[in-house]
């Protein structure tokens, strides 16, 4: 106990007689001595009995019972009953919410339970309520307790008394239960905000209550109550704050003012239509179901003094009196007519005659106010059953009594019966309809039960009432609540721009609510606008700095635009204590890091760190995490372990949808990933020349792979499955000599790096760009074999077997543009083999002549796409012209979608949108890109199709995207296409005429990356082949990409391959290349479409109005990377030439040593 206790102890002993004495006539005779001799157990039982004898005599009653509550706490307090100490206070503060002893005695005991902020709190509370009539020997002890917790002592306090307390004004039997019935209303915990998702968060302990600024990471609300953004997102909690319990607010000196007309009787009105309830804004939180105090002021019938008033709304009765100057009124003749229910004609002055017929009414109210004020702490403890026993007596005889019909809906809601809610705060609105926090609950309760439509409109009346009833500037605070409840709903209905809209509301409002800005930058992410919702996370860290739930979404955020190091630094904050909230979802980020930038050992080690912990939160997804990272090195015995374990898993109870989706996800993908793993061990020291897992492995079993969907009745009765790792594998061979295998890494590293997207979401992988120079190199030294056989006048002929295109059948066949890609291809399957590098025609006939193929948003819902959005503004302007230029469309059923009258045609002109198109059109629907044909002169193929589709279940939202099918007829046509471009550029480098060799390279270029053959990875193999057949023709590409640039984009929105030579030779090729291209080529190159980083990373959806190239995302000629394509050229340095280097296809030509060199020097040898 600290040292000031035992003056204010003495002071306590010392008012227990004079306190009795005025009730009673005579101290309880043998008090004084039980405390002089320390007796408080007997001490306690003669308190118990004056409190049950005060209940009958109403002299003085509210100083009495407020005293003996006090005098009980300190026999309580001084027996170490700590929590019954505390009750006690807060029963005392309940009668007379201005007792600077009870304020004081209650902060020790705060202090006590080590709720230090909370016990400042209220020795302030303490200090500012004291007058000149207050004990100063009490006063002192105040003073000294706030500075020994490091507080400062409030600079002004009640002044010269003027303006009375909740009983300076009036002390009667109905003003003590009216006071009372208010500090209940106002101790009662919110719904947790955002409650809207049925996730009803316990409540914790109102009195003192305090809640760590990470803490709402420790109880997050399930999937469906906070949805994941694009990838990558955690569970936003609910806000902290707090905000006003009802209309009226405390003055600087304690005292409330009202406004006239607002809790006034008017003489039209019968009893039942005046109660109300004041408050002073600080009891109520809305932190994820967190409590308040019951501190905060009671009643006032305003005595005078200083201080405005919030003009509030006049009464629909009308008093005849519009002045807006604050009024005395009978706050507690109001609620005794409210409490005696409809009918009964009792009279403030009756309520004050003794022995009177308001007598009985006046126990009844003290009664209930009691009942009221122990309910409100059971709620607040956890006792919802207990507590709404309490409060159904109470509103069995009084049931339009305001603060119980508030407080049982409070918890119904928090049992789950949010019908029975909405009906009490129904009754409690109709009582009172300008109580702002009835409002407010009764849209938590609507938004649980799925009225989206019926919450919104509750929030947004509680905002209006606080506005009206307390002013602009001092209901502010409360007010960005009410947004920060709308913006919730929002966000999980997925509608991020009224969302987002809400929560800029509720920062303007109270720019330190932190988790508005959390919220915030949530929307802002997921709609694409990273850099933005940067801004708000760290906003809102600047204002918390250990918000856990902060750093965690601003790790993800720097994630996901490509600035790692950052992310890695914010990720840190959390992982250097794991076990707090947010931990392991920050090793589960990094680790998904590190694989995505191709350090999988790194990746590995974090996934095990965070295993470690022996927390069941995301153990699924940290070992197929784990299990991947493992199959990428090599590593197949752990790797399968870990997908045995996943796919034995079952999900967790309580998991939301989308998370229980994803986890399902996980253990189907898990099956035919070991399945992967092991046909990898049993083919690892096989010539990679003599099979191709895309003819070795079921079509049935690839399909299912892509689908990434459950084991099918075709799969499960035709796959056989592969065999288990053998007991004792043999030793491996001998590894190639290190010098050559140096030599061979440093070219291929070279020559990868100019691999990488310098755009937001394309994390620099080495790992990826190692293959992809492994396989450029092997390609490169492939065509020059094929060329020195053409000179021979010979051609180059290869197994069969190793083919994709020869079906698996054995002999030899000559080297053609498909073994070419399969050069590339199972590269790229090794560098990542948790992506589907598959080629389509061999999947299953059914799926192919349905069109299996890519799909590709860049405008999703609301959200534009982290890596794609860039190239938004030209293909919607492609898609309005294809639209206009046709004049029709196709359905889903590929039937046709006339446009109709001139109407329609200007409105499909002038749309600038997604939304804005679809709304026009009316369906789903899409329009194939002609592309011209080289093959065939005149001729059209088919090239991608801009799809725009509505997205159900979120409103205002629609998907535009390319999606490419691949059927039979498409796969003819491009075969002869790039057949034709293969036999152009191999006869342009025999012959040694590098323009017109490159001409033919970037026109195969352009058509494989119109064609999409495969699953996965078309672009990089694209890419790798172009590297290869550049360094091939004696013309290595040494620029790297432009930034803010894609190089598939560009030729997927080009109709013509001219266009896209055009373009990439502005920054591709060297001076002399690119000016002997010249002519015709040149004229036709038009805008690129690379979007500046600002155009693509901030504002709203974009615009495509503008027809040609155009668009809301066009940007300048190249992308910003320069026009010279000379002094791009010199960047990179010099490669050097094929021929120099050894045969790469021979030194790893098992896949042994192709995992191992991808793995680097540092990597002991693979050990199955």
């Amino acid at each position: 106990m600290p040292a000031s206790t035992a003056p204010a102890a003495a002071a306590a002993a010392a008012a227990a007689a004079p306190a009795a004495a005025a009730a009673g006539g005579s101290a309880r005779p043998g008090l004084a001595a039980l405390l002089a001799d320390q007796n408080l157990t007997a001490a306690l039982k003669v308190l118990e009995s004056a409190i049950g004898g005060a209940e009958a005599d109403y002299t003085n009653a509210a100083a009495r019972l407020a005293q003996l509550h006090i005098n009980r706490g300190f026999c309580h307090q001084r027996l170490s009953l700590s929590r019954k100490a505390l009750k006690d206070y807060e029963s005392a503060l309940a009668i007379a919410p201005d007792n600077v002893l009870a304020l004081f005695r209650r902060g020790q005991v705060l202090q006590t339970l080590n709720k230090k902020e909370a016990a400042l709190k209220s020795f302030c509370q303490a200090a500012s309520r004291a007058d000149p009539a207050t004990d100063l020997a009490l006063l002192i002890d105040v003073t000294e307790a706030i500075k020994a917790l490091g507080g400062t002592v409030p600079a002004s306090g009640g002044g010269g008394g003027g303006e009375g307390r909740a009983f300076a004004a009036d002390r009667s039997p109905a003003a003590v239960a009216a006071a009372s019935d208010e500090a209940a209303a106002r101790a009662l915990p919110l719904l947790p905000a955002g409650a809207g998702g049925g996730s009803l968060a316990a409540v914790e302990p109102a009195v003192g209550a305090h809640r760590e600024p990470h803490a709402a990471l420790a109880a997050q609300p399930t999937a469906d109550a906070t949805p994941h953004a694009g990838g990558a997102a955690p569970a936003a909690a609910a806000a902290s704050g707090a905000g006003p319990a009802g209309p009226g607010r405390r003055t600087s000196s304690g005292g409330i003012k009202v406004a006239k007309g607002f809790f006034g009787q008017q003489k039209s009105k019968k009893p039942s239509e005046g109660g109300a309830v004041a408050g002073d804004g600080s009891a109520a939180s809305a932190s994820g179901g967190g409590g308040a105090s019951t501190s905060g002021g009671g009643a006032s019938t305003s005595g005078g003094g200083g201080g405005g008033a919030a003009a509030g709304p006049h009464s629909s009765s009308g008093s005849g009196d519009d002045g807006g100057g604050d009024v005395d009124i009978d706050c507690a003749a109001s609620q005794a007519a409210a409490r005696s229910g409809p009918g009964a004609a009792v009279n403030g002055a009756a309520l004050h005659n003794r022995g009177g017929p308001g007598a009985v009414d006046v126990a009844r109210m003290l009664h209930h106010s009691n009942a009221i004020s122990l309910a409100v702490s059971q709620i607040n403890a956890g006792k919802l059953s207990e507590a709404r026993g309490l409060l159904d007596e109470v509103l069995a005889e009084c049931p339009e009594e305001l603060s119980a019909r508030v407080a049982r809906g409070t918890a119904r809601a928090l049992l789950r019966d949010l019908a029975g809610a909405v009906e009490d705060f129904d009754v409690a609105i109709r009582v009172e309809p300008r109580f702002a926090d009835s409002w407010k609950r009764r849209g938590q309760a609507r938004s649980a039960l799925g009225d989206a439509d019926g919450a919104l409109s509750d929030l947004a009346k509680a905002a209006e009432v606080l506005l009206a009833t307390e002013g602009e500037a001092r209901s502010a605070p409360a007010r960005a609540e009410c947004h920060f409840e709308c913006g919730a709903l929002h966000h999980k209905n997925r509608d991020y721009r009224r969302a987002a809209r809400e929560f800029e509301r509720a920062t303007s409002l109270d720019g330190s609510n932190v988790q508005a800005w959390n919220m915030l930058g949530l929307c802002r992410v997921s709609m694409g606008d990273i850099r933005r919702g940067v801004s708000a996370y760290e906003r809102a860290l600047e204002l918390a700095p250990e918000t856990r739930e902060a750093w965690l979404n601003l790790g993800q955020a720097l994630k996901e635009e490509g600035r790692t190091r950052e992310a890695e630094r914010a990720l840190a904050r959390l992982t250097a204590d794991p076990t707090q909230p947010g931990g392991i979802a920050a090793y589960r980020l990094l680790a998904q890091m590190r694989q995505g930038q191709g350090r999988h050992a790194d990746a590995v080690k974090l996934c095990d760190r965070a295993l470690s912990l022996g927390s069941e939160d995301m153990r699924l997804e940290l070992l197929y995490l784990r299990a991947i990272c493992h199959h990428a090195l090599g590593n197949v015995k752990q790797a399968v372990l870990d997908y045995d374990e996943v796919f034995s898993m079952r999900l967790r109870e309580g998991q939301g949808r989308a998370a229980a989706e994803e986890a399902t996800g996980y253990r189907y993908l898990s099956f035919f990933q070991k399945e992967m793993a092991l046909y990898q061990a049993h083919s690892i020291d096989r010539p990679v020349v003599d099979f191709c897992p895309d003819t070795e492995l079921s079509a049935v079993f690839k399909e299912s792979w892509c689908k990434k969907g459950p084991i099918g009745a075709d799969l499960a009765h035709s796959y056989k499955a592969q065999p288990p790792l053998p007991p004792s594998p043999p030793p491996p061979p001998p590894p190639p000599p290190p010098e050559v295998l140096a030599a061979l890494t440093a070219a291929a590293d070279a020559v990868g790096s100019r691999l990488q997207n310098r755009h937001q979401g394309f994390l620099p992988n080495s790992r990826q760009q190692r293959a992809v120079g492994f396989a450029a190199l092997e390609l490169a030294q492939s065509v020059h074999a094929m060329l020195a056989e053409r000179r021979r006048g010979a051609g180059l002929w290869v197994n069969s077997e190793g083919s994709s295109g020869q079906g698996g059948c054995s002999g030899r066949h000559l080297f053609g543009w498909r073994d070419a890609m399969d050069i590339v291809v199972k590269w790229r399957q090794l560098s990542e083999p948790n992506d589907q590098v598959v080629w389509v025609d061999l999947l299953t006939r059914r799926e192919f002549e349905a069109g299996f193929g890519s799909h590709t948003p860049m405008y999703s819902g609301q959200t534009k796409c982290v890596r794609y959005y860039m190239n938004f503004g030209r293909a919607f302007a492609l898609m309005k012209r294809v639209l206009l230029e046709e004049g029709h469309a196709f359905d889903a059923s590929n039937r046709p979608v006339p446009l109709g009258g001139r109407d329609k045609r200007e409105a499909i002109e002038k749309a600038a949108t997604a939304w804005e198109l679809y709304k026009v059109i009316g369906v789903d629907c899409w329009v194939v890109v002609p592309l011209a044909s080289i093959a065939s002169p005149g001729a059209a193929l088919e090239g991608t199709r801009l799809t725009l589709v509505r997205v159900p279940g979120q409103p205002d939202a629609a998907e535009f995207s390319i999606r490419t099918p691949v059927t039979p007829p498409r796969w003819r046509a491009f075969d002869a296409e790039l057949e034709a471009a293969w036999e152009r550029l191999a006869a342009a480098m025999a012959a040694g005429d590098q323009p017109e060799a490159a001409r033919a390279i970037l026109q195969f270029a352009f058509y494989w990356y119109n064609f999409m053959p495969l699953a996965r990875g078309t672009a990089a193999v694209g890419y790798a082949t172009v590297l290869a057949l550049f360094w091939a023709a004696g013309v290595p590409v040494t620029a790297h990409i432009p930034k803010d640039y894609q190089v598939d984009w560009e030729a997927i929105l080009s109709q013509h391959p001219d266009a896209f030579i055009a373009r990439l030779a502005q920054w591709m090729l060297p001076d002399a290349v690119r000016e002997a291209l010249g002519g015709p080529a040149a004229a036709v190159a038009g805008p690129s479409p690379a979007a500046s980083p600002r155009a693509s990373s901030g504002g709203g959806e974009g615009s495509g109005a503008g027809g040609g190239g155009g668009g809301g995302g066009g940007g300048g000629g190249g992308g910003g990377g320069g026009g010279g394509g000379g002094d791009a050229a010199k960047a990179g340095g010099e490669l050097p030439a094929v021929s120099s280097l050894p045969r790469c296809g021979e030194v790893l030509g098992t896949m042994r040593r192709r995992i191992e060199a991808l793995n680097g020097p540092g990597m002991s040898r693979l050990q199955l």
